[in-house]
């Protein structure tokens, strides 16, 4: 387990360890993946200093209205004002933190039950009740997020002081080119509770090489992992793996669209920590993920499709087909995931040996120990 020794420098001795382990081509070890020191490190280092991804752009609020939200286990809130500008604070109150919104509403103000403070959609305090004139109402204010919209997510850095995300996705933006990712609508989701750490099911989601063992009988005759390539990232906070989607494979899904999309290449893709996505033609999909302790989290797989869609023939059909498919794939996942956590918590789980189909897990490991090695 993790200690507070340190090195000559300074450094942890575990975050040493696991850097000379990543040299040698090699997962990141157990303890990462199991102990709940680490896991609280992560939340401060990766998830509130980082860039996590809270929803769509369709789901965001329409202009004079809010709604709670939840990204990398942090609890805030999304408003929209009159003239459709976007802003997201902390779901607490500025006077004494209770819980300011529990549900999506509409109208220009919030008022939190506990005291009746009122705030506007910008954020600014509009009323105290009983309170004199010589409170500062400018100092109690809600605080501001930095959010950021890209390729039709929205992300947030909710402790703020992050760069900004946009130009260290340069080289993924042009992998994505042409998928029109931006424009796609939330058509459904299905939730799921997972009692394995967070980054056993980012490095599943994200190489295609486990379809040999885990889905043997499903996905690895239409979709093989030797056909895998995963992309250079140079170090940026990304990784893509993609395939070719035979004839086979798109014959049987429910919504495919061959004449807008750039190639019949399927992209797994991932910005750093946690947005896991897809794209293939004619639809897309991602995971959200909310990490919750150091070996559980919740995940809801969100299906993604170009908006006019919507009204083609035998829509609910065919989507009720391929939710179903998507559940009977995250169920073959999910058993899959739970062994690999049971052997990381046997105490005898080595760092991994990773090959180059595991090319996404290096690139993740990499970035992750480089935020947190940059932290001491």
């Amino acid at each position: 387990m993790l200690t507070d020794q340190q090195d000559n420098g300074g450094l942890p001795k575990y975050l040493r360890t696991a850097q000379e382990q990543n040299a040698l081509g090699r997962g990141l070890p157990a303890d990462f993946y199991t102990d709940p020191v680490l896991y609280a490190t992560e939340q401060r280092e990766l998830f509130a200093r980082g860039w996590v991804p809270v929803c769509r752009a369709d789901q965001l609020p329409a202009p004079k209205a809010y709604r709670p939200a939840d990204a990398a286990g942090f609890s805030i809130l999304l408003t929209n004002d009159a003239d459709g500008r976007l802003r997201v604070f902390p779901n607490a109150c500025a006077h004494r933190s209770m819980r300011l919104v529990d549900g999506p509403g509409a109208g220009s103000r919030m008022t939190c039950p506990y005291h009746r403070w009122t705030f506007g959609l910008d954020g600014g305090l509009q009323s105290a009740p009983l309170v004199g004139p010589r409170i500062d109402r400018e100092a109690c204010s809600l605080t501001e997020i930095p959010h950021e919209l890209w390729q039709g997510w929205l992300f947030v850095n909710p402790g703020g002081g992050a760069e900004p995300l946009g130009p260290s996705l340069v080289g993924l933006d042009a992998a994505l080119a042409g998928w029109g990712l931006a424009d796609m609508v939330t058509v459904a989701a299905v939730e799921f509770d997972s009692e394995w750490n967070w980054k056993v099911m980012w490095e599943n989601f994200n190489e295609y090489y486990h379809h040999l063992g885990t889905h043997a009988d499903t996905l690895d005759p239409l979709l093989p992992a030797r056909t895998a390539r995963t992309l250079d990232n140079n170090g940026e906070p990304w990784s893509c793996a993609s395939m070719t989607c035979g004839e086979d494979y798109l014959s049987m899904q429910p919504f495919v669209d061959l004449s807008s999309c750039p190639s019949t290449d399927m992209h797994l893709f991932s910005v750093f920590p946690l947005l896991c996505a897809g794209v293939q033609p004619g639809s897309a999909f991602w995971l959200r993920i909310i990490p919750e302790t150091a070996t559980r989290h919740r995940v809801s797989w969100e299906f993604l499709l170009p908006p006019e869609e919507l009204g083609t023939p035998y829509f609910e059909e065919r989507l009720a087909a391929t939710m179903d498919g998507l559940q009977a794939i995250h169920r073959e996942d999910m058993e899959a995931c739970a062994l690999v956590q049971r052997g990381l918590s046997g105490g005898l789980a080595a760092p991994a040996r990773l090959t180059e189909f595991d090319r996404p897990v290096n690139q993740l490991h990499e970035w992750l120990l480089r935020r947190l090695v940059s932290s001491f």
